[in-house]
């Protein structure tokens, strides 16, 4: 919760933040939550993106993009150690986590409406497996 606060992270009153048996952190709602209810605010500068990286510029350089971007943008961030200004933050997600990019399509597209990653859409030269944004 400090690392939110210090960038700039709200969180409704409606969430608890607990932490997990398995060492990371998840949300709880306390209450029940209607579509279109404002759970949170995170201030673009406190998404770990891969323009937001300082393995940004390589990135760019190397014309990668969609998940591969992110996930190298989260290598490098998680190699920095705590020399990174996630460092907090990374240290609360888990190691391995199934990602959207595995989830059935219809999960997905419920799970991430209105999100950054709606954003992302499967590349259908490649199939399902690439993404692009």
């Amino acid at each position: 919760e400090s690392w939110m606060r210090e960038h700039g992270v709200v969180c409704s009153d409606a969430l608890r933040l607990d932490a997990s048996e398995a060492g990371g952190v998840y949300v709880r709602a306390l209450a029940a939550l209607r579509e279109g209810d404002v759970v949170a605010t995170i201030p673009r500068r406190a998404c770990l993106t891969p323009r937001t990286s300082g393995a940004a510029a390589a990135i760019k350089d190397a014309q990668l993009g969609g998940t591969l971007a992110l996930a190298v943008a989260v290598m490098y961030e998680r190699a920095r150690g705590a020399d990174s200004p996630w460092h907090d933050y990374l240290r609360l997600i888990p190691d391995c986590e199934p990602v959207p990019l595995v989830w059935p399509e219809d999960e997905a597209a419920r799970l991430l409406a209105g999100t950054e990653l709606d954003k992302v859409k499967p590349s259908p030269v490649v199939g399902r497996g690439a993404y692009v944004s």
